[in-house]
């Protein structure tokens, strides 16, 4: 391992996206390569920890942080197999979705507020997930929820884009405020936010009764909570379709490699180090493992079902986001070994392949301008590097072997009956079918479909190599990556989990059922004589079954009703106040608020480039109060 590369994996993004401005005033490709360099080199920092964590060694490196009159906070990192699997995911795949934004945002305007927020993301992210205790991991938390918001909204001059990022900002927070209050709580009862102390705190005060288990499965439902929002689970699932307004590149680095990721990490870390196997018996904590597990599952195929009907090229693929994520949750939800491993192994893999649906889709987009996938069609030729690598992710993502997805996917299959939980094998299995039939259907479409009379394709050509590039190297991931890690091994033992088992005919007979039972369906519909898809929506209990998932459940629709309902009762009150129905008391208390209000809006220009001028500054202030005081630290 290089020296300090556990720090500068993360710091040299953050410090760098303060800059980024100030190099696109040199030029746009100036701007444009030195962000891409900053990711590139914060991946090579990041990889080159692998070595020094193989075989599951892991250290911790702090330095005094927060003064409190018990001693000083410590801000420190993580290094162990499970972050830095991560921070590789964040900065290698950012990386690559970096470079590819070179080609596909060329035309746009804001890039330097665009870059700026993609690099600021990337390290909030990697940040995150090297941080050592609950504070420090809530701080790059919101940094990575201030990143989503404003790279989903980065079009906000279009209606829909703008309520996108606040949407994905307002139902994000509900999760965050549940984790807080989770860590708030930990904190009152042990003073301390480090992990392994908060651990060895837990357990010695489950032992002498200080701390009661009803108590210790409320505080992990809470954590949950955030894990329950960032990674868009049931019920907070809603803002993700919707983050599709973003510009593609954002798409794939909120799915693949940051924001979603967060949650499945959190509860991963939770497993791993705050209520590890040895100190705490699953069977101690059977309650809050089945909601992780029944959670993930149920949110797993209900994503799935919506993702049968979606016409939106990237919508299909955030709806699936959904699912494997809710996938991941279920496995580590299974309270075993094999099932966290075999969650962790899918969150490599589903990184490869779902950075490389979002690509490819935006390669497709970037040529026909249009997301309809009906208004597609027999891209196959025209687009061959796309359409290839474009095959090769949705076969990993339908689980055929050998591609990545089939490995992983197959170990959470045989972790579900290891355990034995029936409800979640079968919402498993179902899931997988459903996720054969919607991305087949999904390549169908874009490529094989004879093409729209909407769109001539006589202009249409392959994506310039600048987005052809990071969509072939991904594409070699996915391909590749399940096959090398499962044949030698080298997963669990990077992990340095030994795990015992072989996989059961049970899990055998199930993935060939999951693939020949997708596969038979698919083609039946598509390439066979049963009735078509449209026709079986014009039908009556067709129609209402397809009205229901295009409307996703009508689970957005309740919520429009409950905001709706507070605008409402909010305009009551209003109307009483100006009517003279509320006391003088309120009437002051109001004119107080209005007061503050006006001191506050002087300064708020409401100047994107002002507000971005001045986070800028904040950030870089930041920056150089933790490197001094980081410098001080290690020397």
């Amino acid at each position: 391992m290089l020296p300090y590369s556990p720090w500068l994996s993360w710091i040299i993004p953050l410090a760098g996206c303060v800059f980024v401005p100030l190099f696109f005033k040199l030029g746009k490709r100036v701007g444009e390569a030195y962000s891409v360099a900053i990711v590139f080199l914060s991946s090579f920092f990041a990889l080159s920890m692998i070595p020094d964590v193989w075989g599951g060694r892991s250290w911790v490196e702090s330095i005094p942080w927060i003064p409190t009159p018990k001693g000083f906070i410590q801000a420190g990192v993580l290094v162990d197999p499970l972050s830095v699997l991560m921070a590789c995911i964040a900065t290698f795949i950012g990386a690559w979705i970096m470079l590819y934004s070179v080609g596909y945002m060329a035309h746009e305007e804001g890039l330097p507020r665009y870059y700026f927020f993609m690099v600021f993301f990337i390290g909030g992210m990697t940040g995150l997930v090297m941080a050592d205790n609950f504070l420090q991991l809530y701080i790059f938390w919101e940094i990575v929820g201030l990143c989503s918001y404003a790279l989903i909204g980065f079009y906000y001059r279009k209606p829909e884009a703008a309520h996108a990022g606040i949407k994905a900002f307002i139902t994000t927070r509900i999760g965050d405020v549940l984790m807080l209050i989770g860590i708030v709580i930990l904190y009152s009862m042990f003073g301390t936010f480090n992990y392994s102390e908060v651990t060895h705190a837990l357990s010695h005060s489950l032992r002498e009764g200080l701390v009661s288990l009803p108590l210790l499965t409320l505080i992990l439902v809470l954590m949950f909570g955030g894990a329950i929002g960032k990674s868009a689970q049931i019920p907070l699932h809603v803002w993700l379709p919707d983050a599709m307004e973003g510009p593609t590149p954002v798409s794939a680095l909120i799915h693949a490699a940051t924001m979603v990721k967060a949650g499945i990490y959190l509860t991963a870390r939770l497993i791993l180090t705050v209520i590890p196997f040895e100190e705490f018996p699953p069977a101690m904590l059977h309650q809050w493992y089945q909601v992780v597990a029944y959670i993930g599952a149920v949110t797993a195929f209900f994503a799935a079902t919506m993702g049968l009907v979606m016409t939106d090229i990237k919508r299909i693929i955030a709806y699936s986001t959904i699912s494997q994520l809710g996938l991941m949750l279920a496995s580590l939800g299974l309270a075993s070994e094999l099932g966290w491993t075999a969650s962790t192994f899918h969150i490599l893999n589903h990184s490869l392949f779902k950075a490389l649906l979002f690509l490819a889709a935006g390669s497709v987009m970037h040529a026909v301008g249009t997301t309809n996938i009906d208004e597609m069609g027999g891209l196959a030729k025209a687009m061959p590097i796309t359409f290839s690598t474009s095959l090769v992710g949705a076969l990993a993502l339908a689980g055929v072997p050998p591609f990545s997805g089939f490995f992983s996917k197959d170990l959470i299959i045989e972790a579900s009956l290891e355990a034995g939980i029936l409800p979640v094998y079968l919402l498993i299995t179902f899931t997988s079918i459903l996720t054969f039939i919607y991305i087949l259907r999904w390549v169908y479409k874009v490529f094989l479909a004879p093409s729209s009379h909407n769109h001539s394709h006589k202009h249409i050509h392959e994506s310039p190599p600048v987005m052809t590039i990071p969509l072939i190297v991904l594409a070699i991931g996915a391909a590749f990556s399940g096959i090398i890690l499962e044949v030698t091994h080298s997963f669990p033992e990077y992990l340095g989990i030994h795990l015992h088992h072989s996989t059961s005919l049970t899990t055998l007979l199930t993935s060939a059922g999951i693939i020949l039972s997708g596969a038979a369906i698919v083609y039946l519909v598509y390439f066979g004589r049963i009735t078509p898809p449209e026709v079986f929506r014009s039908s009556g209990f067709g129609y209402m079954l397809h009205k229901i998932l295009v409307n996703r459940y009508y689970v957005d629709a309740f919520y429009y009703r409950i905001v709706d309902g507070f605008v409402w009762f909010s305009g009551i009150l209003r109307k009483s106040a100006e009517d003279g129905g509320i006391d003088r008391f309120n009437y002051l208390v109001a004119d107080g608020v209005k007061g503050a209000v006006n001191i506050f809006r002087n300064i708020q220009t409401g100047s994107s480039n002002i507000n971005v001028g001045g986070l800028i500054l904040g950030v870089a202030i930041l920056i150089l109060i933790f490197l001094t005081l980081l410098y001080g630290g290690l020397s």
